[in-house]
């Protein structure tokens, strides 16, 4: 939080400079106009500039130039409190007028005026001679050609008196008249006040810009986010706007000042201004707008819009406010999101937002004609707000990124050793492969052989020579039969497993009925080698598994069985509840499996040992069956074995 302060502290600050240093007034209190006749004489103007306010004269819907006023005309001579407009006086805004105020300085040395921007075009004369002419004044909206600029203006008291006349007519803009004071003083004085001024907006403007440019970077060369593109589109509006307000900057490049195009042009920035600022929070807080929203939103931007370049200037004002609702809206977005408490960076944003929403519109009533550039505190605060936002963003970032930097190292150790380990796990794959290969085309051969063999000497009616030994021969073509068989099937397994193409089935099994097929399929070739064999289950046990899987697992954990029992053993197949689970046994008496290779049986080719697989002709598969297919089943597998007392493979299925 400390951080935090100080961040607040310096933002505060620097809007505060810029208002003491560019918007505040620098007129000083001086005398006021009274009968339309203003006295300076005495004052001091080695240091201060003065405004020409009171009382002066007012002729509405006169058109009276020096010459005409000199001859004596005062029969719809009328005063009027200046600044303001003449609506004041209960005249329509609409129309033309003339000013005469008489100016005593009490001597003869040159002064400065300033000439504020008059709406919608005037004339200005001084002491008969015309020094100021922004668009055309006429009688009519025809006649009348708008032109609002300010300019600062010598002018050489005759006899210690200035007699300053302006014509001034609006048909086209909102206010009229002299809605600004005009302001006198000496040159160096008022110069110095005038720049010192605009060069205060102009470095605002301008550091406004920069932080829009260096954003704009930030979007198209590092981070592809919307906001910073959002941001830079919110600084570059805010400094067209504010470069056209009163006592504008664009005078400079537009010596004829602003017309009603530029004006229509200047409603139209205020409302791609409020969009861009509406669509920042909404993008800062993360806040998606349902349809009907998204409705109003379009409404409020599109009809503003429209309604600038088609409907007449008081009313395209008018309906230009008519964007406030979004603003209203994402405010109560925002307070109901629940996200400001969380980071005090948003609520200086939202305390931002808030400040520019209340004191915009004070700046085009209240403050507008006393201030200089008055918009440009409120806009500057809530742009350093945003850009603080988006900092404190980019800091995080910048953040995660060195702190996942200094990790790499570990982190490429890391997976190096993973590596290693998959580079060794492939070579004992590969190495295992090789004697899968060997082992199956061993044991492909052989039971060939003995069956090639066997047949022949079947067919040899000298050698067999009665039924017996004829069922002998025939018996044992048939197990080795039966052996290539589950060679080949083990096989085809593998390669659906590993190709994806096996699909698993699961339904409700009855154990009962499974124990049952498991004594027809299994009982009779057990007991023929010698060994007992058993097949039970709970009563009403129900286990998930695919009906056609489950043999698959079954017939290598029972053929496994066989070929590792020697006679006098026994085969124990069962099937328990246990609360939630069914388990599934398969138990035998023979020869065990060591400690040390249980952790590696269910690996794909993994043999006890090699003298092992060609004696007993495994190729090292059925077991990686019998894991992959309960898994994929959502079964597990686990074995108890020791050597000499026999293996217990036990399997958990979901039970009803």
């Amino acid at each position: 939080m400390k951080r935090f302060w100080v961040i607040f502290a310096l933002i505060l600050s620097l809007c505060l400079a810029v208002f003491f240093t560019a918007s505040r007034p620098y007129v000083s209190e001086g005398p006021r106009a009274e009968n339309g006749v203003i006295d300076f004489s005495g004052t001091d103007f080695s240091a201060s500039v003065y405004a020409l306010q009171g009382q002066w004269e007012f002729y509405y819907s006169k058109l009276y130039t020096p010459e005409d006023l000199e001859k004596g005309i005062s029969d719809d001579r009328e005063m009027i409190e200046l600044p303001g407009p003449w609506t004041k006086k209960g005249y329509p805004g609409l129309g033309y007028a003339t000013y005469r105020l008489t100016v005593r300085t009490g001597d003869e040395k040159a002064l400065l005026l300033y000439i504020p921007e008059i709406m919608s075009s005037s004339v200005v004369w001084v002491n008969g001679d015309e020094i100021f002419r922004a668009g055309s004044v006429g009688t009519s909206a025809g006649e009348t050609t708008p032109g609002v600029r300010n300019d600062l203006l010598s002018v050489v008291p005759e006899d210690g008196t200035l007699e300053l006349v302006i014509q001034s007519a609006n048909y086209h803009m909102n206010g009229s008249g002299l809605f600004y004071s005009v302001i006198i003083g000496r040159d160096t004085v008022l110069t110095h006040c005038f720049m010192w001024q605009r060069i205060a907006v102009a470095a605002a403007l301008g550091g406004i810009l920069l932080m829009g440019a260096y954003h704009l970077f930030l979007y198209f060369f590092r981070r592809r986010e919307r906001m910073y593109l959002t941001f830079s589109l919110i600084c570059l509006t805010t400094v067209l706007r504010l470069g056209m307000e009163s006592n504008s900057l664009y005078q400079y490049f537009m010596p004829r000042g602003i017309g009603p195009v530029m004006n229509r042009v200047f409603l139209e920035l205020f409302v791609f201004h409020s969009l861009c600022i509406c669509i920042f929070m909404l993008q800062a807080f993360s806040i998606r707008l349902g349809r009907v929203l998204r409705v109003i939103y379009s409404a409020a931007f599109i009809l503003p819009v429209i309604g600038i370049c088609l409907l007449p200037y008081a009313s395209a004002v008018n309906c230009m406010f008519v964007v406030m609702i979004p603003y209203v809206i994402s405010v109560v977005l925002v307070l109901r999101s629940g996200k400001i408490g969380k980071d005090p960076y948003k609520l200086l944003y939202l305390c931002g937002l808030i400040t520019f929403l209340l004191y915009g519109p004070l700046t085009k009533t209240v403050f507008e004609g006393a201030l200089f550039v008055p918009a440009v505190v409120p806009n500057l605060f809530l742009i350093l707000t945003q850009c603080v936002m988006l900092s404190r963003n980019y800091a995080e970032a910048h953040n995660e990124v060195e702190r996942i930097n200094a990790n790499l190292e570990l982190l490429v150790e890391q997976r190096t050793a993973e590596l290693n380990r998959a580079n060794q796990y492939l070579a004992s794959s590969q190495a295992a492969l090789r004697e899968m290969i060997a082992n199956i085309s061993h044991d492909l051969k052989t039971p060939l052989t003995v069956l090639n063999n066997y047949l022949e000497i079947l067919g040899d009616e000298s050698i067999v020579t009665d039924d017996r030994e004829r069922a002998e021969y025939l018996g044992i073509a048939y197990h080795k039969n039966l052996d290539l068989q589950r060679l080949i099937h083990n096989l085809f397994e593998i390669t659906r497993m590993e190709g994806g193409t096996l699909v698993y089935r699961k339904e409700w099994l009855n154990a009962g009925q499974l124990m049952e097929e498991a004594e027809c399929k299994y009982g009779e070739q057990v007991r023929n080698s010698g060994l007992e064999f058993y097949a039970e289950a709970d009563d009403g046990v129900e286990l998930e598994a695919d009906s056609n899987r489950i043999w698959s697992v079954l017939d290598n954990l029972v053929y496994n069985a066989i070929r590792h029992t020697p006679e006098g053993g026994s085969i124990a197949v069962s099937i328990q509840r246990d609360g939630e689970k069914a388990v599934l046994s398969v138990k035998d008496t023979g020869t065990g499996i060591a400690a040390e290779h249980l952790s590696h049986i269910f690996e794909r080719f993994y043999k006890v040992s090699k003298e092992r697989g060609q004696k007993d002709g495994s190729s090292g598969l059925g077991l990686y069956i019998v894991r992959t297919a309960t898994e994929a089943m959502g079964g597990t597998v686990t074995v108890k074995s020791e050597p000499g007392k026999g293996s217990e493979f036990i399997l958990t299925f979901s039970a009803r």
